[in-house]
């Protein structure tokens, strides 16, 4: 293996071009070269020079696998283009988030000058050929891919992994999934990496010919370490005031003391509550916050100076702060450490809150956010051609700074251990390696073991007492059937959906509990955390939980570990009666992707036999689930433009006035001239909202004119749906795919409609 550092003291500036690249072997002498003109590489390179990584990756890659480990920013994705241009049939780069492959696709386009296909799990992607030689996924649909055989995968010669640190990371054992089957069939990798510990026991493990390691960053960096003691409060607060409060407020004083003024400032809390906690104290203090869905109430205000960014935020919501951001129209980013692994957004100074405690049992320091989170973090800092240096302030709270800058460099030489191979000290360890044990069985049989011998972590633990008592659960529940995978295994396998999940359905269907709570283990890659604590303050909140809870008695701790209280929280449509929810929080906005998955997922396991859901019942809780809405309502979700919080102001109206539900399907022209009927007027209708509005959901006169505002739209969404049917178009045109295949595309709503109801006893 070639293994290169690129020393700091490398050039590239932009403007003019000009550089060098300074770099030497591990116990060689530095050598410095000039950088390599883009010309002379690819005509399609929109730049003068190849910068210092991506000229030596140039002059030294020849073929086989490779691993480069550089800072964020460091023109990583050219790098890509350099290994990739040249290999034959299907070329492939996966990334971690749907952000991130829509932001590569884009950048690969741009350098390959082709169509670029995606593939995000997307379920109409499956009914799209892959036309372009160059495809980017995400990490679970190239997982998927494998274990389905699909055709775009078997053609593919080069693959690159971007942030492959996250092997590190929770979704670390798919990762490691793709490599192990990817190292056995010989397919060529380029690993790209953030700075992480151990990076050359994973460059042995991946066979890498190329190692190339970099100290030199696109913009220089400068580091501060502040403890957060030394920074005055920036406002007065009561002695009482909660522990989250307080750190807000700390802060609030470090941000505005050491942002500049025409700066762009990301800062990085360690968790959600500290965020929300720095939003609704600069909203106290009259600053503007941009966020709309909030766990408070917050004042409107024309200027805009910070918003927060987390999973938590509803997506049409986080869109726009990115955009503002990337626009230079928000000065500062309050950001968990989801933003440091996600879309690259780079600012001019980072801040980075760490809190800090030590542990006296195990005499090791803890941080959180964790030290290579820190250095993800300061990957942000610096924008390329803007500014000339970047700013890094990490600001220890429990912990001195010679403490922190000691644990920082402590971490970057410990070994490398990815995700899986910590499994086994987790409560994660029956579900994850429950499938992974499939997985292995998948590709080889009874012999499962020789694909766990292959993988990094689990090499020395393929025949050990854990795996055996796994291997034994996975027999006893009927998911190995002799020699081969059982039905529901190889379900369980193609969709990647853990038997835990599986099973724990299985137990709630048969305990008899309500539709939606059942199903819910089957949206197992969803945690629907993050919506009480946009609630959990208001008014009514103790009486809806208990509500909530009523319902899940029979259910068990299970219904807890899983937010299903929360999930059926938001399906009873409880969060109408709480006007800081403008949008469905978190994951809540992108269940309308998720019910696609699941109405699949729903029809292969009616298909089992282990689920007796007629087709209306099946689509009855895809328009609940995306719409939030109770399944006897649900039609209302084929409204167009309707939304959560307007469907459940619909729904209100109809039960209060004791008006019969509509069925889905119904020809939305007679389910609204019925209602106008009923009310006699259009002006009797939008008075019957306001009044609702006032009631349930503002609780306050004054905020009348809001509520008239909101009746009045909600009467154009009607009106504007006077043809069509109710039901949701994609939730339709995706159960039509399932059902008749192709011939779903070229058929009119009607008669699609009618088409996928008859339906209704056939067996898939």
């Amino acid at each position: 293996m070639q293994h290169y550092i690129v020393l700091d003291s490398s050039e590239f500036n932009l403007s003019p071009p000009s550089g060098k690249l300074v770099y030497k072997t591990v116990s060689g002498k530095p050598k410095s070269v000039e950088l390599v003109r883009a010309k002379e590489v690819d005509t399609n390179i929109p730049y003068e020079l190849l910068n210092p990584i991506q000229t030596l990756f140039y002059i030294t890659y020849e073929q086989g696998n490779a691993l480069v480990s550089a800072p964020t920013s460091a023109g990583k994705s050219l790098t890509a283009f350099l290994f990739l241009k040249d290999k034959k049939g299907k070329k492939i780069f996966t990334a971690p988030t749907r952000s991130l492959v829509y932001e590569k696709a884009k950048e690969l386009r741009t350098l390959f000058k082709k169509r670029v296909d995606i593939r995000t799990g997307e379920i109409f992607e499956l009914y799209k050929e892959t036309k372009s030689e160059i495809i980017v996924s995400t990490y679970e649909s190239l997982a998927l891919a494998f274990r389905n055989k699909a055709s775009w995968v078997a053609e593919a010669q080069g693959i690159v992994i971007d942030e492959i640190h996250q092997l590190m990371g929770s979704r670390g054992w798919i990762l490691e999934e793709i490599i192990t089957y990817l190292l056995e069939r010989e397919y060529e990798i380029l690993g790209l990496s953030a700075t992480l510990p151990g990076a050359i026991e994973l460059a042995k493990w991946i066979k890498a010919k190329l190692f190339i390691e970099s100290l030199w960053r696109p913009v220089p960096l400068e580091r501060k370490v502040i403890p957060l003691t030394k920074f005055q409060e920036f406002t007065k607060l009561d002695k009482n005031a909660p522990q989250d409060e307080k750190l807000a407020n700390k802060l609030l004083g470090a941000l505005y003391t050491l942002k500049k003024p025409d700066e762009q400032v990301i800062l990085f809390v360690h968790k959600k509550s500290v965020g929300w906690s720095v939003l609704e104290l600069a909203n106290r203090e009259k600053i503007g916050v941009m966020n709309k869905t909030t766990p408070f109430e917050k004042e409107e205000r024309k200027e805009i100076e910070l918003a927060f960014h987390n999973a938590d935020v509803p997506k049409e919501e986080r869109d726009e702060i990115e955009k503002a951001f990337r626009e230079g129209k928000l000065p500062v980013l309050v950001a968990t450490s989801t933003l440091a692994y996600g879309v690259n957004l780079p600012a001019d100074t980072v801040l980075i809150s760490v809190r800090a405690f030590y542990d006296r049992e195990r005499r090791k320091w803890k941080t959180f956010p964790d030290m290579l989170d820190i250095l993800q973090m300061e990957g942000r800092a610096g924008r390329l051609g803007i500014k000339e240096k970047g700013f890094s302030y990490i600001l220890p709270y429990g912990m001195r700074e010679e403490n922190l800058e000691k644990e920082m460099k402590k971490k970057l030489q410990e070994s490398f251990k990815p995700y899986l191979k910590e499994i086994f000290l987790s409560g994660e360890k029956l579900k994850v390696l429950s499938l992974f044990i499939l997985i292995g069985f998948l590709y080889e049989g009874e012999n499962f073991r020789k694909f766990l011998e292959r993988t990094y972590s689990l090499k020395e633990l393929a025949y050990s007492p854990q795996i055996d008592q796994i291997y034994q659960w996975l027999k006893e529940r009927g998911y190995i059937e002799g020699k081969h995978l059982s039905e529901k295994a190889v379900f369980c396998v193609r969709s990647g959906m853990p038997p835990l999940n599986y099973e724990e359905f299985l137990k709630r269907k048969y305990l008899g509990l309500e539709e939606v709570i059942y199903i819910r283990p089957l949206l197992f890659t969803k945690k629907f955390d993050g919506l009480y604590d946009f609630v959990k303050k208001g008014e009514t909140f103790t009486e809806d939980d208990v509500y909530v809870k009523e319902k899940l008695i029979t259910c068990g701790k299970s219904c807890y570990e899983d937010n299903t209280h929360q999930f059926l929280f938001y399906i009873e449509g409880l969060t109408f009666k709480y006007k800081n929810i403008q949008n469905p929080p978190g994951e809540f906005s992108y269940l309308g992707t998720d019910v696609l998955h699941l109405l699949r997922t729903m029809i292969e396991i009616r298909k089992i036999g282990d689920l007796e859901l007629s087709t209306k019942d099946m689509l009855r809780i895809a328009h609940s689930i995306k719409y939030g809405i109770t399944l006897d309502y649900s039609a209302l979700g084929g409204l167009k433009g309707i939304g959560h919080i307007r469907a459940n102001l619909l729904k209100r109206t109809l039960y209060r006035e004791g008006i019969k539900p509509p069925k889905i399907g119904t020809p939305t022209e007679e389910f609204i001239e019925n209602l106008l009927d009923y009310f006699e007027s259009e002006k009797a209708l939008q008075d019957t909202f306001t009044e609702i509005l006032l009631q349930d959901r503002f609780r306050e006169e004054s905020h009348k004119e809001q509520a008239e505002r909101e009746a009045k739209y909600v009467l154009k969404v009607l009106l504007r749906n006077k043809k069509g049917f109710l039901v949701d178009d994609r939730i339709l045109i995706t159960f039509g795919l399932f059902l008749l295949g192709d011939k779903a595309m070229k058929m009119k709503k009607r008669e699609l409609l009618e088409e996928i109801l008859s339906h209704e006893e056939v067996e898939f």
